[in-house]
C-alpha cells in the first residue's frame, strides 16, 4: 500500500468520479481505476458502490476514509513542519527522449506548485552530483545508479512513400546496405543506436548523407526521399506524417529509456515526487 495510493482514494471519495480524480492529479483515468482497485484487493474488501461513473464510499469505505483523512493530515503536518529544507528545483540531464520529457515536465510543472525543473544538456560539464535525475538508455555498468525503466520503443525504418523499398511489409537492417541515410548528429543517441544495430546486424556503417540535430529538418529530408531514417516508432507517431512509411525490422532493436540517479544520494520528498510522476505518466503514453 503507497501514500498515493491512500490519496487518490481520498480524492475519489471526495468527488464521487474517477475521471475528476485523474483530470486533478493529470493521470489517466484507466490508471486511477487500477490503482483503487489494487487498493480493494490490497484490504480484502469494496470501498465504493459503482453505479456508471458515479462512484460513493460504502460502509467499509467510510470507515477507511475516516482513519486515512486523519493519517494522511498528520502526514502533511509533518512535512511542513520541514518546509525550510524543501527542494524547490529539479535539476535533470536528458540524453534520451528529450521530446518525451518536454512533454513530461510541461504536464509536472501544471500539476505541480513551488516545484521548477531545469535541465542540463550534453555541452554542459557536469559530474554525477550536478543533477537530480537523468534521462537515458541503461548502461552496460548500472553500478552507481538507481534507476526506473520508463519506455522500451521498437525500431523502425522510415522511408518516403516515392521510396521503392515502402512497398515492402518489413526489412532487415542487412537489406539496408548500400542505401542512403539521415539522422541525427554523431554525437546524439539515436545516432548512436542506428550506428550500432547496423553494425551488429548488417556488418555496415551506415551511408549518412544527412545528419542535424533538427527533428524537423530529418522529416522534411525523409520525406523528400534524400534518406531512410531509423526511428522508435512510438516517438515517430506523435507526429505521424502521411507521406512516409515505417517499415518493421526483422531484428529485434529497441531505443530504451530510464530515469536514473545517485545510489548515494538521498531523494527529497519533492524528488521523489518526480520520479513517482514521471513513472506514471510513461505508463499512459
Amino acid at each position: 500500500m503507497e501514500l498515493l495510493q491512500l490519496r487518490y482514494f481520498l480524492d475519489a471519495a471526495e468527488f464521487e468520479n474517477f475521471s475528476k480524480v485523474a483530470k486533478k492529479n493529470t493521470v489517466p483515468q484507466p490508471y486511477i481505476s487500477k490503482t483503487i482497485k489494487k487498493l480493494e484487493e490490497e484490504l480484502g474488501v469494496a470501498l465504493f458502490d459503482r453505479n456508471g461513473k458515479k462512484v460513493s464510499l460504502n460502509k467499509n469505505g467510510l470507515f477507511f476514509y475516516n482513519k486515512v483523512k486523519i493519517a494522511i493530515a498528520n502526514i502533511d503536518d509533518g512535512i511542513a513542519h520541514f518546509s525550510e529544507n524543501v527542494q524547490t528545483d529539479i535539476k535533470i540531464y536528458i540524453q534520451a527522449g528529450n521530446r518525451y520529457i518536454s512533454m513530461l515536465t510541461a504536464d509536472f510543472l501544471t500539476s505541480t506548485k513551488d516545484i521548477y525543473v531545469s535541465s542540463l544538456n550534453s555541452a554542459t560539464s557536469i559530474s554525477i552530483t550536478d543533477y537530480d535525475f537523468t534521462f537515458m538508455q541503461p548502461m552496460e555498468d548500472m553500478s552507481d545508479f538507481r534507476y526506473k525503466e520508463l519506455m522500451k520503443d521498437k525500431l523502425v525504418v522510415a522511408v518516403s512513400n516515392k521510396n521503392p523499398l515502402s512497398k515492402l511489409t518489413h526489412i532487415s537492417f542487412k537489406d539496408l546496405k548500400g542505401e542512403k541515410f539521415v539522422s541525427y548528429y554523431k554525437t546524439m543517441n539515436l545516432r548512436s543506436l542506428t550506428d550500432n544495430y547496423c553494425k551488429k546486424y548488417g556488418n555496415f556503417t551506415p551511408n549518412v548523407v544527412f545528419e542535424t540535430a533538427d527533428a524537423s529538418a530529418l522529416r522534411y529530408m525523409l520525406e523528400k526521399n534524400e534518406g531512410l531514417f531509423i526511428v522508435p516508432e512510438k516517438f515517430f507517431m506523435l507526429q505521424p506524417s502521411y507521406k512516409v512509411t515505417l517499415l518493421p525490422l526483422d531484428e529485434p532493436a529497441f531505443r530504451e529509456i530510464i530515469i536514473a540517479w545517485d545510489k548515494n544520494k538521498k531523494l527529497s520528498p519533492q524528488a521523489n515526487h518526480f520520479k513517482n510522476f514521471t513513472v506514471d505518466w510513461f505508463k499512459a503514453v
